[in-house]
């Protein structure tokens, strides 16, 4: 039966998911009982443990899907690895190169395997790697204006490729070809706001306009609804962020007058279009009022007829959120210096609810204006109440959107008034209530009495909004309460999101339920990944637990196959990816355990004849992506005179090498010239190697020293001094902090 399978496969994701996110917590806690070789051979046997267990499963009957995983554990092991190779020897935290040398083996795996996981992977080590290299190394300089665009371009077109590659085929991937489609437009965006790159920004207007263009003609021309919806949004969002910038480079009276008559031209003109896009197909008969802004329709009609329809709804949809916005912030603009109100708050709270209670109650109004000016009269009214912490009128919209949830149809439109009232009544139980604790506990309780409620109510036009809107609503805030919850009731809002997830994954997929599947397993991987960041709860007790927790869900997992194994087989692959690239992947394994062990003798090889010598320096505390607590360093040779010199290399980027001497009175090694390639250094001096970040600034990679969790603050306090073990090449590793400042030799 391939639900009883479905549901083991599950079981196994989420034990083995478990459990090495509490591999990754145990190395990340940088445990001081644990030397170095006892943390290393560890990550090898896992590595090659779980190739080997890989290897097994793919010899064995129905047992593909295993082995897959298997493998992708020992490919997650690898970056765990590198990362600890990183942490061990202190080297840059949250490397570019950490996540490109882990970025390698997944890519390779994704293109032997083609399995999603590695897709996924891949896809985000490669942004980490790349965002962390060019944006790190520029940094945001005006003088590196046009590198970060042409960077923002990079993705951009790297994200163009993947969209064209799983469009046609050549990749199959659906969640790359969703993100790659968001991202590569997003960036473009970001790269046109001529309020961030002022000089450059404007040009990149015309490749916005030219992709935005031509997303809207291809999916239109594929008939792809979903993704002519998502170049629809897009369409709105880039015409609202333009206004904006507009708005702040032109604030006057009459602009704003000027926008006023802009948005009600383009609400005209897109009314008349839409009924010109309705006389495409005169087959397909005339939408009636409130079913043009319905979304849940069916799709049980002529497939011509079916298509107009949508693009009417995606017109529909954009044009609302444009006309919403724009008109928003133009009214606040009219209130507050054209008219200038004393009090404007009041007469956008007064604005607010007169349109809301007459777009209500006029249901002949052509539903596009209709809800444009509804929405936008929500906007100000409620958010003016906000402004001043009005509950009453605050309450007053509550009804308010209450009453148009209720009376007003439309799937996507009541999915929007439920969750405007869950903000509003969020903002009025704020105003109530002093704890936070308690305001999110309420409104996570009443968020599951929705929900509950919506699996009962018969009319499935009311109860699929609701469904929709309470359900992500409610694990976003139970979320939210994993980290906000103290003593007893923060484990118990731990433990029950943590239930509450899981039985919403395997009942979602027995029974099919994509939607809610999907918002689990998202939340899912969330609370993996940000409860790395709680630090209300140790990264040892979290490894503990979750490994806990893996081998309990294993056990199970095993104990439930065992049971139904005879009507749960798993579908057989003819051709695997995996069995006709098995000596690849061999290779590939054996290189990442190579690559690592060269990386590890090397290091130990620097710190056995390594010249060692003693730096001042000044910490801060953070926290790594995968590494662990470390202090960021400052030394006192960070910022040497380099002008002082006379000497060229002034420039403010690229590789330099400065020559260290040490004080005669405290021994600590001090700056003393940029070093000239071929000179001879004096009896005690010392070159090394670093890389300019500025006109003064230079980084020599030992400004990252890795601590066991929780010592920040001492070393914040206490570090003084470095040890540094330096070759005579010029390259350097951190040895240790010294903490009792008066230990100077």
């Amino acid at each position: 039966m391939k639900s009883k399978f479905v549901t083991i496969g599950l079981g196994y994701v989420l034990g083995a998911s478990a459990l090495l996110t509490a591999i990754a917590y145990f190395f990340a806690t940088n445990w001081v009982k644990l030397n170095r070789w006892e943390k290393f051979i560890p990550v090898f046997v896992l590595i090659m443990g779980f190739y080997g267990l890989s290897v097994w499963l793919s010899r064995q009957k129905g047992r593909q899907f295993l082995s897959k995983l298997s493998l992708f554990a020992s490919c997650i092991s690898f970056g765990v690895g590198v990362g600890l190779i990183g942490q061990t020897y202190n080297s840059h935290a949250d490397s570019y190169s950490l996540f490109a040398v882990w970025f390698i083996p997944a890519f390779l795996l994704a293109l032997l395997t083609r399995w999603q996981p590695y897709y996924v992977l891949a896809y985000i080590l490669g942004h980490l790697a790349y965002g962390i290299y060019f944006f790190g190394r520029w940094g945001v300089s005006s003088d590196a204006e046009v590198i970060q665009i042409v960077t923002w371009l990079g993705i951009a077109l790297a994200n163009g490729i993947l969209y064209v590659l799983t469009e046609k085929g050549r990749l199959y991937s659906p969640f790359l070809k969703w993100i790659s489609f968001q991202v590569g437009i997003a960036v473009l965006v970001v790269a046109s706001n001529s309020h961030v790159y002022e000089k450059y920004g404007v040009f990149m207007n015309l490749p916005l306009i030219l992709v935005l263009a031509a997303a809207v003609y291809y999916t239109h021309k594929t008939r792809n609804k979903a993704y002519l919806l998502f170049a629809g949004l897009w369409v709105s969002i880039t015409v609202t962020v333009k206004y904006i910038e507009f708005i702040m480079q032109h604030y006057n009276e009459f602009f704003f007058i000027a926008s006023l008559l802009f948005i009600i031209v383009f609400i005209f003109a897109n009314v008349k279009f839409m009924n010109f896009i309705r006389s495409w197909n005169p087959s397909s008969k005339q939408l009636e009022t409130e079913n043009s802004s319905d979304l849940e329709t069916s799709d049980q009609v002529k497939p011509d007829g079916d298509f107009t329809k949508w693009v009417v709804r995606v017109l529909t949809v954009s044009v609302i959120i444009i006309g919403s916005l724009l008109g928003s912030l133009t009214i606040i603009g009219i209130v507050t210096v054209v008219l200038g109100f004393n009090k404007p708050e009041n007469v956008l709270i007064g604005f607010g609810i007169v349109t809301v209670i007459a777009m209500i109650i006029a249901k002949k109004l052509n539903p596009l204006v209709r809800y444009t000016i509804l929405i936008s009269g929500l906007l100000l009214g409620a958010g003016a109440a906000v402004f001043k912490e009005n509950v009453p009128i605050l309450l007053v919209f509550l009804a308010l959107t209450v009453a148009a949830f209720i009376y007003m149809a439309g799937l996507v439109h009541r999915i929007f008034f439920f969750l405007a009232a869950v903000i509003i009544a969020s903002f009025v139980l704020f105003n109530w209530i002093d704890s936070g604790i308690i305001v999110m506990t309420v409104l996570t309780g009443l968020l599951f009495v929705m929900f509950a409620s919506g699996q009962v109510i018969a009319n499935v036009r009311v109860g699929q909004p609701i469904l929709y809107s309470s359900f992500p609503s409610f694990l976003l805030t139970l979320f939210i309460l994993t980290f906000m919850a103290e003593s007893a009731w923060y484990y118990i809002v731990n433990v029950l999101f943590f239930i509450v997830v899981v039985l919403a994954l395997v009942i979602s997929k027995q029974l099919n339920i994509k939607w809610i599947y999907t918002w689990s397993m998202g939340f899912w991987i969330a609370f993996l990944v940000y409860k790395y960041y709680d630090l209300a709860w140790k990264l040892l007790h979290k490894s503990i637990s979750f490994a806990v927790i893996g081998i309990l869900v294993l056990a199970f997992t095993v104990w439930y196959e065992k049971r139904h194994r005879l009507v749960a087989i798993e579908p057989n692959e003819v051709h695997s990816n995996y069995a006709m690239n098995r000596w690849i992947i061999a290779l590939l394994v054996l290189l990442q355990v190579m690559a690592m062990t060269l990386q590890i003798g090397k290091s130990e090889w620097l710190l056995a004849h390594g010249q060692l010598i003693k730096l001042q320096l000044e910490p801060l505390d953070p926290r790594s992506l995968i590494q662990g607590d470390y202090v960021r360093l400052r030394y006192k040779i960070s910022e040497p005179p380099l002008f002082g010199d006379n000497n060229h290399v002034l420039d403010s980027k690229g590789k330099i090498t400065v020559v260290l001497a040490p004080n005669g009175a405290t021994g600590v090694y001090e700056y003393r010239r940029v070093y000239t390639k071929g000179e001879a250094l004096a009896p005690g001096e010392v070159r090394l190697n670093g890389n300019k970040i500025g006109y003064e600034g230079i980084e020599y990679g030992i400004e990252t020293y890795f601590i066991p969790e929780g010592t920040g603050r001492e070393y914040e306090r206490g570090a003084k001094f470095a040890e540094v073990r330096v070759s005579a090449g010029g390259d350097a590793i951190l040895v240790r902090l010294l903490l009792q400042p008066s230990i100077v030799q």
